[in-house]
């Protein structure tokens, strides 16, 4: 996929709650490139969430029959995410301002 293509257009991140079943939610934003590295931003939220290679790889088109459940976005980018585990030095962790209310 051309990313710079893509970058003036909407993209949904559907992000999966892996410790709560059926636990979904949707958030718009847009892709933006900085000094070559790929990021979601969502500008309501203060997100700026870095994106690897692998998660640029799994952003696809949205189909018709999608486009209202995924807030009219053009394109879509599917996550998860759970707890950080306790052992880990949380100063390795970058911030992004994403925060899951349970």
């Amino acid at each position: 996929m051309n990313l710079e293509a893509i970058e003036a257009k909407s993209i949904a991140m559907i992000v999966w709650n892996t410790e709560k079943e059926d636990d979904v939610h949707v958030y718009l934003g847009k892709l933006q490139n900085v000094n070559g590295e790929y990021f979601f931003i969502n500008k309501e939220k203060g997100w700026k969430v870095l994106l690897d290679e692998e998660q640029l790889s799994c952003i696809q088109a949205v189909s018709n029959d999608l486009k209202e459940m995924l807030l009219n976005a053009d394109y879509a980018l599917s996550m998860s995410m759970g707890s950080l585990p306790e052992a880990d030095d949380k100063s390795t962790y970058e911030k992004t301002g994403l925060k899951w209310n349970n």
